[in-house]
């Protein structure tokens, strides 16, 4: 029987940057209400809770858990706790939307999902480009045969500026790259070869790969974080048949499908025949400050899971589809091959 999102009594296990800045005020705009919040120190979560509204704040999850009755619970702790954090929820009978990377590779992914299938219980990852706009409209550009044509090949490039100096390639990838190696998932099925190149050195990271899918598409993903990324970036390209579409910075859309030539008509370059539309977000004072939180797809992560926890409905991130995900980071990190240096003499 669906119940209302405002009746669902919900915790959140974390208080860290990323929550405070996306997850706690998504969460709002979804309408949901906390009932608990737990931290590692008693008195922070306190804080936590007199600042976001719920009613108690825990120093222990696992008291929380036990003591609150809850139907679901967001968690957003560092990486290599999220999947044990995220069993102990699942065992204690709530839904969880946890942040990525749930399970630090495909065998404790696994677990995760084998936990969640033996509770009964949702298990959603916060791979929240899946709910942008940018990307939802791509998708449906896609979805057109008629316009787009079958889906030939892509481009994606990701990039940023390491936020620490201990990140290499495998923490890279699956702390903040690995939203790219969903949506692409996500947008063209799973991936049948890889093959990939590293030209990274320490926590300057840069590396590609070339993946074939099931369903014949091709690609490059092209991955970089430096500093000279301070300005995260962002794109994907799609080539159709009979159209191509691009998305930048998931603030605009590019689109153009090919025109055929109408009878007794010159040739296409004769005339001003071709057009690419446009498509952007709009910038109004509105938004209150919560555009980025749209368009981004943080405020749509979070609601369809609490739609799904409300209805009993399938999550379009599973603990299962997450699983796969890893799998691909992992098959990434394999197929990497360092990139030979070229020593320069003084007269080249």
């Amino acid at each position: 029987m669906a119940r209302r999102i405002e009746d669902l009594r919900i915790g959140f296990i974390g208080h860290g940057r990323h929550a405070r800045a996306n997850l706690y005020p998504a969460l709002g705009l979804a309408g949901g209400r906390l009932t608990s919040i737990a931290t590692r120190d008693r008195a922070a979560a306190a804080r936590a809770a007199a600042l976001h509204g719920a009613a108690r704040g825990h120093g222990d999850h696992r008291r929380m858990l036990a003591e609150d009755g809850l139907d679901a619970v967001f968690v957003s702790v560092a990486p290599e706790d999220q999947a044990a954090v995220t069993e102990d929820c699942l065992r204690a009978d709530a839904h969880v939307f946890a942040e990525k990377p749930l399970g630090m590779d495909e065998a404790e992914a696994r677990r995760v999902a084998d936990t969640a299938e033996q509770a009964g219980r949702s298990v959603a990852v916060g791979f929240m480009k899946r709910h942008a706009p940018a990307y939802r409209r791509l998708a449906g550009l896609m979805a057109d045969e008629a316009a787009f044509g079958r889906v030939l090949s892509f481009h994606a490039f990701f990039a940023f500026s390491p936020w620490t100096d201990t990140l290499r390639d495998d923490t890279y990838l699956k702390f903040g790259a690995v939203h790219m190696v969903d949506l692409v998932r996500w947008l063209f099925g799973e991936v049948a070869e890889v093959s990939g190149h590293t030209n990274s050195r320490g926590s300057d990271i840069s590396m590609a790969a070339t993946l074939r899918f099931r369903s014949g598409v091709v690609g490059s993903l092209t991955l970089a974080g430096v500093p000279a990324w301070s300005r995260e970036q962002e794109e994907l390209t799609v080539t159709g048949q009979r159209g191509f579409a691009r998305v930048e910075n998931l603030s605009a859309v590019a689109y153009h499908h090919a025109r055929r030539a109408g009878a007794g008509r010159g040739e296409a370059w004769q005339e001003l025949d071709e057009d690419t539309v446009v498509v952007r977000s709009v910038n109004s004072p509105a938004s209150g400050g919560h555009q980025d939180l749209y368009l981004r797809g943080f405020a749509g992560e979070v609601r369809h899971f609490l739609e799904a926890v409300a209805n009993v409905t399938p999550q379009a991130a599973s603990a299962a589809d997450n699983t796969a995900t890893m799998a691909l980071c992992d098959e990434l990190l394999r197929s990497l091959r360092p990139a030979g240096r070229t020593e320069r003499g003084p007269n080249l």
